[in-house]
């Protein structure tokens, strides 16, 4: 990301928890960061897409920091998982993210609104997902149900905390004791063979988990091709992970453990590089096309 767009945004941040995202102009924006109107234009077509990008930028930062904490580790590592899911909450409570959320909810805006419902279809997902990496093999028909428990009873736990005391509680002790109680629930549920949600309940969802494997490869391919153009070819190490993944995107079956190994490479090649915004955008293609290899 370039220091102006970083500029804009970090001043569009500061804004949007103090003030709220209704009450912050463009203008607001404009002086709080010291640059002119075209400059902001440059960058963004309006506040919305400021604050989308923020919102998204956060979101690749938690889904590296999650690829991070798994790296060499089992799936059906507990520990794992409760960091994964603690890494959110906390990049939340330390962007102030939940007062940004407070004040979208009251958007009119229909493109913030169908964002912010993907992000909570991806988490559920996510969390669907493994917990299905932990839970016994005939247990996957209830893990929505169980996701969707997990992070009821988290939310609220931390809510009543709140209302007891002014310290914070720690997320992921949180974390281990909704999951512990939601794990007690998987023997009965076996045995009773009651669902709420179907597995596909959430496969409606428009995020990148939708799309088909032949146009995440197309989308990941340009992408990547685009880059290959415009990074310093001195750089041999970044560029032949480019040639790699591309052409390992071309092949009939890619191979999902060498597109993680090398795609883990490259975000940490471009990390705080003029770059790191294109690599973070194709690699959230790319580790949608491995969960699809995983999945199949």
């Amino acid at each position: 990301m370039n220091t102006k767009k970083k500029q804009i945004i970090d001043a569009a941040h500061q804004l949007f928890i103090e003030k709220g995202f209704a009450l912050t102009s463009i203008q607001d924006i404009l002086d709080h960061a010291q640059i002119a109107k075209g400059t902001f234009y440059n960058h963004f077509d309006s506040k919305n897409e400021c604050l989308l990008a923020i919102l998204e930028f956060v979101k690749q930062e938690i889904d590296q920091k999650r690829r991070e904490l798994a790296k060499g580790k089992e799936n059906n590592n507990e520990d794992v998982f409760i960091d994964q899911l603690a890494v959110r909450m906390n990049m939340n409570r330390q962007h102030h993210l939940l007062a940004v959320f407070e004040t979208v909810s009251f958007s009119d805006d229909m493109g913030l609104k169908a964002f912010m419902k993907e992000q909570h279809i991806g988490e559920l997902k996510w969390i669907t997902k493994r917990l299905s990496d932990i839970y016994p093999p005939d247990a996957k028909r209830y893990t929505l149900d169980h996701a969707v428990i997990l992070v009821s009873i988290i939310h609220h736990v931390i809510q009543v905390w709140k209302l007891g005391s002014s310290k914070k509680v720690q997320t992921e002790k949180v974390i281990q004791y909704a999951l512990s109680r939601v794990k007690a629930i998987i023997q009965e549920q076996m045995q009773s063979e009651e669902v709420f949600f179907p597995e596909n309940w959430l496969d409606q969802a428009t995020d990148s988990y939708a799309m088909d494997v032949s146009e995440i490869k197309s989308k990941a391919f340009a992408q990547l091709k685009d880059l290959a153009e415009k990074i310093d070819h001195k750089e041999t190490k970044k560029a032949n992970y480019i040639q790699f993944l591309l052409m390992e995107l071309e092949a009939d079956k890619p191979r999902a453990f060498l597109l993680e190994s090398v795609l883990m490479s490259l975000e940490h090649g471009f990390n705080h590089s003029e770059y790191e915004h294109e690599v973070r955008t194709v690699s959230k293609l790319i580790w949608a096309l491995i969960n699809h290899i995983d999945e199949g």
